[in-house]
């Protein structure tokens, strides 16, 4: 629970990009957006109660990954969720949570046979991922050939359609685009690692409120 007063931030509004890993048939409509945070997922969750602390005037947009990381990097007063921590991208963001903890999983058919226990197991496979993701640039660099697509989504429907062998993704973007595309829930396969998620904030952005935030994280 967090237990810090509200704060009032002196800063620009903040912007807070938000992966769209879960809509099946992306767009931009503004409705079909606000639709879709509303769902309310548990990191959403905790991203509003950290920034209602604070007090800041803030707008969560939903956009694919591509999009969020680069505006997210680009601009002050610009956030990114749900974001892993590394030391590249600690030269870029100040991080805030963890939020949640999340799997990188490979998915197969729900009636597929493969038996995958490691990354070998994969360099044979046909293997769909997103593009840019820190899980598909893991297994690019372990030697796995990833067949990477700009909207995850896409990546279920070549797994079910045959097109791949295997899916690889966070174990959240499955179950949340197999239930809203109405396609049978894949087979996981393996859990490559388990990560925590966090926050993002742009280096670059309002010291009050990078202050602000950080302060509220640790009470996370």
């Amino acid at each position: 629970m967090l237990v810090l007063g509200a704060a009032t931030v002196q800063a620009a509004d903040f912007t807070v990009m938000k992966e769209d890993y879960g809509q099946f048939h992306y767009n931009t409509d503004l409705q079909g957006q606000a639709a879709a945070i509303e769902l309310e997922d548990q990191t959403t969750q905790r991203v509003r109660q950290m920034l209602n602390q604070i007090d800041v005037d803030y707008r969560i947009q939903l956009r694919s990954w591509p999009i969020s990381y680069r505006r997210a990097s680009q601009r002050e007063d610009y956030g990114i969720f749900p974001i892993e921590q590394n030391e590249a991208l600690s030269e870029i963001f100040e991080f805030v949570g963890p939020l949640a903890e999340y799997q990188w999983v490979v998915y197969v058919r729900p009636n597929s046979t493969l038996t995958i226990e490691s990354v070998d197991d994969l360099k044979d496979l046909r293997v769909g991922g997103y593009q840019n993701s820190t899980l598909s640039r893991y297994l690019t660099e372990q030697g796995v050939d990833i067949e990477e697509l700009p909207y995850d989504a896409l990546n279920l429907k070549k797994l079910t359609l045959g097109y791949i062998d295997a899916w690889v993704t966070y174990n959240v973007n499955a179950e949340s685009i197999a239930r809203q595309a109405g396609y049978p829930t894949p087979q996981p396969a393996w859990i490559v690692k388990s990560v925590d998620v966090y926050l993002g904030i742009n280096k670059a952005s309002s010291a009050d409120m990078l202050t602000a935030i950080d302060q509220v994280g640790q009470a996370l």
